[in-house]
């Protein structure tokens, strides 16, 4: 097999690219069911043009390319430590042939800073399960549907989806992003304590405070919050950094200050 590139997706290719990808889609559900259109998001298609669309305007896109010649996709979303496989696709008529696994090869030694991959796929897609699992080395951790929905789903969609996990060893370059993440945070909780000083008396919080209180909880229940504290515990981060964000207390401190100056309707009495 001749060797595998990864080629940025050229603005003049879009559409190609989003024809390929709900052609590669389509075919694994017709394989499965025939016509089914409960399992399309868009008449005809598994996937919708809406969805591929975002995912390359938040993403970063590739071509697969074999001997000059497109042969799939893929789209990557990183940050910090973190990555979200968002697509990666190869054309039915090359199926079997190796081009995937060497795509994401390409890929893992292209964002050496990622210590985490996630990806989604639907729960029927059986090649492609057995590609994430047998072949790629992630794990399933999750398995999205009516009662344990996606959290990025709309209020009217619903679909049955496996989320999988890949956990790289850790590189000097995920260090680094993890240091990053470690100060963006810490500056955010700084900011964030100064403010509820300057708006202890307000009814409610000012948006600006609000916002970072969301960031704060979000970050505070999520696995890179644990990883990064796993990594201070452990000596990887520098004795100079501050890390008051990943304290036994200063982080859970701020965030009860802040409920119980401005109550949630959650945390609430």
């Amino acid at each position: 097999m001749k060797d595998i590139t990864l080629v940025p997706l050229a603005p003049s290719d879009r559409e190609q690219f989003i024809k390929d990808n709900q052609e590669a889609f389509r075919f694994g559900a017709l394989e499965e069911f025939g016509v089914r259109d409960q399992h399309f998001e868009e008449e005809g298609e598994i996937i919708s043009r809406s969805t591929i669309g975002q995912a390359i305007d938040e993403g970063a896109a590739y071509r697969i390319m074999q001997d000059g010649k497109p042969v799939g996709g893929a789209v990557v979303r990183t940050e910090f430590d973190c990555g979200d496989l968002e697509l990666l696709f190869t054309a039915p008529s090359v199926h079997s042939r190796g081009i995937g696994y060497a795509a994401w090869c390409a890929i893992e030694e292209m964002y050496p800073q990622v210590a985490v991959w996630e990806t989604v796929t639907p729960y029927f897609e059986k090649r492609n399960i057995h590609f994430y699992v047998n072949r790629c080395g992630f794990r399933i951790v999750e398995f999205f549907n009516k009662y344990q929905r996606d959290p990025n789903e709309t209020e009217d969609e619903s679909f049955e989806m496996f989320r999988f996990e890949k956990q790289l060893p850790v590189s000097p370059e995920a260090v680094r992003e993890q240091i990053r993440r470690v100060t963006y945070y810490e500056d955010i909780m700084q900011q964030a304590a100064q403010m509820l000083e300057a708006e202890k008396d307000a009814d409610t919080p000012s948006p600006a405070l609000a916002e970072l209180r969301r960031q704060l909880t979000e970050y505070y229940g999520s696995d890179a919050w644990k990883r990064d504290f796993a990594a201070d515990e452990t000596g990887l981060l520098p004795e100079k950094l501050h890390r008051g964000v990943l304290s036994e207390d200063g982080l859970w401190n701020l965030l009860e200050a802040l409920d119980e100056t401005f109550p949630q309707p959650d945390s609430a009495e």
